[in-house]
């Protein structure tokens, strides 16, 4: 598919996928016309990129890491094993940090729901 039709599915601007390819989080394949040609797996990674932003990634952690939360870590990987394990530790504690803020924050909601008169019809 076209940079336009990635871009409609994964629900974000041709500008944001041609950034992720300029960082190389994504990488297009060239049609003879020299148009870029996506997949579905583009779409998804796209949508995965998004979730990583959504809860405080940035997009350089997300190129550097990237290669060890696709395939998993491997000697391979551009990062020293060391700083991959106490990056993805400190990413845990801060999603961990997320999650706790948002289920108080969803039970105060409830609480106050349920406190609140039902409307009358």
């Amino acid at each position: 598919m076209r940079i336009g039709e990635v871009a409609k599915k994964a629900g974000v601007s041709v500008r944001a996928v041609r950034h992720y390819e300029n960082l190389g989080l994504l990488r297009a394949a060239r049609a003879e016309n020299r148009y870029r040609m996506f997949t579905d797996e583009d779409v998804q990674r796209i949508h995965l990129i998004q979730r990583f932003l959504s809860v405080g990634f940035r997009l350089e952690e997300i190129r550097k890491y990237g290669p060890c939360w696709q395939e998993g870590y491997s000697s391979a990987a551009p990062v020293p094993a060391e700083d991959f394990r106490v990056f993805f530790q400190r990413k845990v504690a801060m999603l961990d940090s997320q999650i706790s803020a948002l289920q108080q924050l969803r039970d105060r909601l409830s609480e106050k729901l349920q406190d609140t008169p039902a409307a009358q019809h």
